[in-house]
């Protein structure tokens, strides 16, 4: 069965206080209407951000979605089927955001827009890189804004997660209540002037289970390797988590011994930024399939 949710149905944090707005089933595909992380408010070169910008409302997720038969100690499997963009985004830049914020004395605009599968930026043309920004379950307790990652997923801000990948999460409450949003048309490892080119856009995936499965932190998944992602809040802490869940995977799959899988990843693996701009840094570790 085919479910439509539109992107006047979001959230502002994962929790599992909210109620869902759909319930599906393993299986099923969903097609989710996503709002750009400001809302749509930021639409011509002259609208800037201000200094009253209320962080509470950024990052909208569509959602959230119940998913029969999810329990906490499940895995809830996406497969992201297809990612389309509207015509136009958003790059902006506001004072503190990102490793050189301190240089940046006043908010700024740039309107890019999307044609023929190209951005257009400041007269260049850029490849489109269709994204999602935020995805994430709600948490096992309390609440979780959406521009905050975590083993729940949220503000993963992984240029990985697009058509074609197949994103794994630990679910916390029945149903999971999957939310998604914070789309991204162009965006570089590290988003680190705060921003991609922020889109509004539509996204199908379909969901699955798998039961009594044990995953600490969200597991992305392409046809060539898997991501092992972790937040905290230094790059160092992310790193070790990361990386420790990775070779306990490569030990899992391989059959190695924990010395060889820490070998194995040293020499075979890759250790990449996420992002390096939200509350909590993001890491990943490529595993080669």
């Amino acid at each position: 069965m085919e479910h439509h949710i539109k992107r006047d149905q979001v959230i502002y944090a994962m929790s599992n206080s909210h109620e869902a707005v759909k319930r599906v089933q393993p299986g099923d595909r969903i097609v989710f209407e996503t709002e750009d992380c400001f809302s749509h408010k930021i639409t011509l070169p002259e609208h800037r951000l201000s200094s009253d910008f209320d962080y509470s409302i950024v990052n909208p997720a569509t959602g959230p979605i119940w998913v029969e038969g999810a329990e906490p100690g499940d895995v809830l499997v996406i497969r992201i089927e297809k990612i389309e963009l509207d015509t136009q985004g958003v790059v902006e830049l506001f004072p503190g955001w990102g490793p050189l914020g301190d240089k940046v004395t006043e908010s700024h605009t740039e309107i890019v827009s999307i044609q023929k599968g190209k951005g257009h930026f400041c007269g260049l043309e850029l490849p489109l890189r269709p994204m999602i920004g935020v995805i994430g379950v709600a948490p096992a307790e309390g609440e979780i804004a959406c521009g905050i990652p975590g083993t729940h997923g949220g503000n993963l801000d992984t240029i990985q997660m697009t058509e074609g990948a197949t994103l794994r999460l630990p679910i916390y409450v029945p149903g999971g209540k999957l939310a998604l949003g914070d789309l991204h048309a162009i965006m570089g490892d590290g988003e680190v002037c705060g921003t991609g080119v922020e889109i509004r856009g539509e996204v199908t995936l379909t969901v699955e289970l798998e039961k009594g499965r044990r995953l600490i932190t969200p597991l992305l998944e392409n046809k060539d390797a898997y991501f092992v992602l972790a937040s905290a809040q230094a790059l160092e802490e992310a790193t070790r988590i990361a990386l420790d869940e990775a070779v306990t995977l490569i030990c899992e799959k391989r059959g190695m011994t924990w010395e060889r899988a820490y070998m194995f990843a040293s020499i075979a693996c890759d250790l990449h930024i996420s992002q390096v701009v939200n509350p909590l840094k993001t890491v990943k570790v490529r595993i080669p399939k």
